[in-house]
């Protein structure tokens, strides 16, 4: 007779945490830092040319356990550069409004690749800049971008040149696995998240093959685009449920955006409507919530046994808000 097989126990999995918008407006600046403070949030993406950015580097300062990464921003407000030297990147009222396929067609439109990639250059490094004089004890940089357009590969061909000048240690790949409908209990999401979950996954395995040689490291798996306006823990469960019985260890990064513009910010976003929809959302409420919930952090415990600087704590910072 065989012996009996014991069973095989999926490899551990370190959560990171994460909030993207960080500095866009005060508001959603210290609705971010209340998930530190009173959940479990451990780290949080800034955009440097934010309404918020000043008041957030006041505040994160105050924090040194909350992780920080640079969050590339070339989808709205003004760039750091002058207008007149971007104008592949911006409207004719100097400010970004180009969308994910537009901003890779300008350059061929209008003056070739070349061009674009001098003023993507000139624009990173400029918000580049600004975050390590924000921040200069932080450490290697962690950077993603705005709405992800930092795997566009214009882009991302330039973040990587610019990994010779600037201490650039982890760039986030947003390649979610597609776990609904594999995952019986997963949320049905909506198809608009389906469809970006695909470009992104393929513009991820473009962007997977030239960190190596950068030495740049990216997270072994990512949560929080199938649910991205919406993110639930019936969401973050079955994602990780799926991506362990993929056989996947390692870090994975679980991106929420729980930052709710106040009433009196909605001024920010008078030109986008869809926008300013978007950062009044309830739905942000309701993200913030789930990170300040035992029931969250409960679902955390669960799938890891380790942490590191950057992940989940075995209590939440402050308590849990009740």
């Amino acid at each position: 007779m065989h012996a009996a097989r014991s069973p095989v126990s999926p490899p551990p999995l370190v959560t990171v945490v994460h909030a993207d918008d960080c500095g866009l407006s005060a508001g959603i600046t210290d609705a971010i830092i209340r998930c530190h403070d009173h959940g479990w949030l451990r780290r949080t993406s800034v955009i440097v040319n934010g309404a918020g950015w000043t008041h957030a580097v006041s505040e994160l300062r105050r924090r040194p356990a909350l992780s920080l990464a640079l969050h590339l921003n070339l989808f709205e407000g003004e760039p750091l550069s002058k207008p007149a030297d971007v104008d592949l990147l911006v409207n004719r009222h100097g400010r970004f409004n180009r969308g994910f396929v537009a901003l890779w067609a300008a350059g061929i439109r209008r003056g070739g690749t070349a061009r674009l990639r001098r003023q993507l250059r000139l624009e990173l490094r400029r918000q580049m800049d600004r975050f390590l004089k924000g921040f200069p004890d932080r450490g290697s940089m962690v950077v993603d971008g705005h709405v992800h357009y930092h795997v566009l590969p214009p882009v991302f061909d330039e973040l990587m040149e610019l990994c010779a000048e600037y201490p650039i240690g982890t760039v986030r790949l947003p390649r979610e696995p597609l776990y609904w409908p594999r995952q019986r209990l997963a949320p049905r999401p909506p198809m608009i998240n389906v469809a970006k979950n695909i470009a992104l996954h393929a513009l991820s395995m473009r962007a997977n093959a030239v960190l190596p040689a950068r030495r740049v490291k990216s997270p072994d798996a990512f949560v929080g685009v199938l649910g991205t306006g919406a993110m639930t823990l019936a969401h973050v469960r079955a994602a990780l449920d799926h991506i362990r019985s993929t056989g996947v260890g390692g870090t994975v990064e679980i991106l929420f955006h729980p930052g709710r513009a106040r009433p009196d910010e909605a001024v920010l976003w008078a030109d986008r409507p869809g926008l300013q929809k978007f950062y009044r959302s309830e739905n942000r409420d309701r993200e913030a919530e789930l990170l300040c919930s035992e029931e969250f952090g409960e679902l955390l415990a669960s799938v890891q046994e380790t942490s590191e600087p950057g992940t989940v704590d075995a209590v939440p910072s402050g308590g849990v808000v009740r």
